[in-house]
């Protein structure tokens, strides 16, 4: 079963927002919202039928969810926010398509570019009759850039810590990522304490949605804390994964009995803080794409003619 696009994800959770909202079941919500495939759909509404909770049955069913997601939609089924998760979530997923529409809209003409010089610059080889060298000069600039495309698809594919690694490596990228997952964190863990539960629960509930390595372990040494009786507020390191706003945010939320408003402030400045640059890599990346293969190109036309006139200068001589 095919899995469908960003695109389609994010059109399917804002209408699952929308139905629930609306005041749907679980199963006719299923059944008005596009997006996924007709069979996957089938396999909900049966499950629903059948008196699966939502988390259980997109845990089985819906293989496209990124844990963090499900661990948020879990949070939410239980303080009864689903419509309100399926938002958020749905707006993520749009900007993640966004981005790589982008991207790919961007790179298309320096990557026309890079084959246009690629197969017309070594054609002095052709002129002097010697195809073999001309092949090899072509393969020689096209080669690398199509095995590193060939390596990041099959990464991609085979390994689902690829992407968030890479993510980790790339500046502005970096940025979005970690601000995403403390977004994530925040939401949850407000969700989670609107319905109830423990706060070391909320605490692992949002790690969980996080899927953040930095966070997992910064945290795991909060609910140990926890759970000796240590205020959580008392136990975020000051030097770590959790950044000074959302410290204060808890301290003065933990101190008020606000907690959940306070650490929903959080999730909101996160989220724009994402955007933000997720916007901006949209816009260096494409442009540093085209200066490197311009540069390049600009470095070949460089050689062609300095070889163009160094032979002409030995004929005149």
């Amino acid at each position: 079963m095919g899995q469908p696009s960003d695109k389609n994800v994010s059109s399917w959770f804002f209408e699952l927002s929308d139905s629930l909202s609306s005041g749907f079941e679980a199963s006719e919500a299923i059944g008005l919202a596009d997006g996924i495939p007709r069979r996957m759909k089938d396999s909900l509404i049966a499950r629903f039928e059948g008196g699966s909770s939502w988390s259980d049955a997109l845990a089985v069913e819906c293989k496209f969810l990124e844990s963090g997601e499900r661990s948020i939609l879990y949070a939410a089924e239980q303080s009864g926010s689903l419509p309100e998760a399926f938002k958020e979530l749905g707006g993520f997923r749009k900007e993640s398509a966004s981005f790589k529409s982008r991207i790919r809209f961007a790179s298309i003409y320096p990557l026309v570019l890079l084959h246009f010089g690629a197969f017309v610059f070594p054609t002095d080889y052709l002129w002097k009759g010697d195809v073999e060298a001309y092949l090899v000069a072509v393969g020689m600039i096209l080669v690398p850039f199509w095995c590193v495309g060939l390596l990041l698809a099959i990464g991609f594919k085979l390994s689902p810590g690829f992407k968030k690694g890479l993510q980790l490596c790339i500046p502005i990228v970096r940025g979005f990522s970690m601000n995403r997952d403390l977004a994530r964190f925040c939401r949850t863990f407000s969700v989670c304490i609107r319905s109830g539960m423990s706060i070391d629960s909320c605490w692992q509930w949002g790690l969980d949605a996080a899927n953040s390595i930095g966070l997992h372990r910064d945290g795991a040494g909060i609910i140990r804390a926890i759970k000796s009786g240590q205020p959580a507020s008392e136990a975020i390191p000051e030097k770590g994964a959790f950044p000074r706003e959302l410290r204060q945010l808890y301290n003065v939320g933990e101190r008020t009995g606000a907690l959940d408003e306070n650490i929903e402030h959080g999730a909101a400045l996160y989220s724009s803080q994402a955007r933000k640059k997720l916007t901006l890599a949209t816009f260096v990346y494409p442009q540093l794409l085209f200066g490197l293969i311009a540069s390049f190109i600009a470095v070949k036309v460089i050689l062609f003619y300095k070889g163009y006139f160094d032979g002409l200068l030995k004929i005149l001589e």
